[in-house]
């Protein structure tokens, strides 16, 4: 099927799309960003899909999107995964929705479908075959292939139709509650700052576990690979992966007298200035006093080692049980952490149980039942 759309990449173009946007109620919204082609991360395209027509606005046309995104603000959005478009979207352009959303994805997991994507939602419910050929495209590039557009345009194009379907479903399974608990949670994550972006940014995933010795390795051999990736505008792991640059830092911290020449494999195709360089960043760590080292970050969650094991796998039992007979994940019902904390707090209602759990009300009153049962 050939997908019929409209770019939009001058003033005129969004004007029409603006007194367009205007009366509708609901807008199927998706973006496409570089961020595996590039360290400068920036939306390329926003598409669009209302009233039965479908847009594609390219925001580096450089045309002005601060009355567009004013309209938009105030519509019903539906999303499929709209944890990222709503981070990339406040990080690009400090967009913010004021009405609920809609995420197809959350509403696949809250009607415990097998397959939560997007094709396969399409093809669940539309019965149609989606392709994939766009998804690891560098959406950057100018002028895009027609194959490209109209990829991105099939990404909001059934949305609205999967949306509708999805709804009556909730509604006959009386979750529709869940699904709006789900949905403002994701806008709420989404709103929050950007961890990636703070002082300890280098704290990669993986790290975690890192005694103070390594982690000093870590931060050094990070700092490397971001001077790197900004001089080329490479994304990070194309210089180096985490668990690359996790191994080298453990290697480091053992073989603190062994040259670089000697360590994990990968380092070979470091040459020239990059590898002088790194091994600079390794020289830095070594001369680091061991007062500056950073010590391991706290742990937020509870481990299971805290909490009385029997309990534990009890309530993760039940857990299951309720889960299969929701037919929904358990782990969407309840993960094993948030049902560590809840042991080892010994919460007394339905509030304190999403307090120290962080579960969402309809979780946490599915849940109660079992956590009483236990006589914690």
């Amino acid at each position: 099927m050939v997908s019929v759309y409209t770019c939009v990449d001058n003033a005129q173009g969004l004007a029409d799309l603006i007194q367009a946007l205007r009366p509708a109620a609901r807008v199927g919204i998706d973006t496409e960003a570089d961020s595996l082609h590039h360290y400068f991360e920036k939306v390329c395209l926003i598409q669009l899909s209302f009233s039965g027509e479908n847009y594609i606005i390219d925001p580096l046309s450089g045309v002005s999107l601060s009355e567009f995104f004013d309209v938009l603000s105030q519509k019903e959005l539906i999303f499929q995964g709209a944890d990222f478009d709503l981070r990339i979207l406040k990080k690009s352009f400090g967009f913010r929705p004021k009405a609920p959303i809609f995420d197809t994805m959350l509403a696949a997991q809250v009607l415990g479908y097998e397959k939560i994507g997007l094709a396969a939602l399409a093809e669940k419910i539309v019965g149609i075959s989606m392709s994939k050929t766009g998804q690891k495209a560098d959406w950057s590039q100018r002028p895009l292939p027609e194959r490209l557009l109209t990829y991105a345009s099939d990404d909001t194009k059934y949305l609205e139709t999967i949306a509708d379907a999805q709804t009556e479903t909730l509604q006959k399974l009386n979750r529709v509650v869940w699904h709006q608990e789900c949905c403002a949670r994701v806008v709420e994550t989404s709103g929050l700052p950007d961890r990636s972006e703070g002082k300890e940014a280098w704290r990669v995933k993986g790290s975690s576990l890192l005694s103070s010795n390594e982690l000093i390795f870590v931060r050094e051999i990070w700092k490397w690979r971001d001077e790197a990736a900004r001089e080329k505008d490479y994304p990070p792991f194309y210089i180096l992966k985490n668990e690359d640059l996790i191994e080298l830092a453990v290697w480091q911290a053992k073989n603190l007298k062994s040259p670089l020449s000697q360590g994990p494999a990968f380092l070979k195709r470091f040459t020239g200035e990059r590898l002088a360089r790194l091994e600079n960043a390794i020289q830095s760590a070594k001369n680091t006093p061991a007062e500056q080292w950073p010590l391991p970050k706290e742990r937020t969650e509870w481990s299971t080692e805290r909490a009385d094991p029997e309990k534990l796998e009890s309530l993760l039992a039940a857990c299951k049980t309720l889960a299969t007979q929701l037919e929904i994940e358990s782990s969407f019902l309840a993960s094993r952490g948030a049902l560590t904390a809840v042991i080892q707090n010994q919460p007394r209602s339905i509030e304190q149980v999403m307090e120290v759990g962080g579960m969402m009300r309809w979780q946490a009153e599915l849940m109660m039942p079992a956590i009483n049962g236990l006589g914690l």
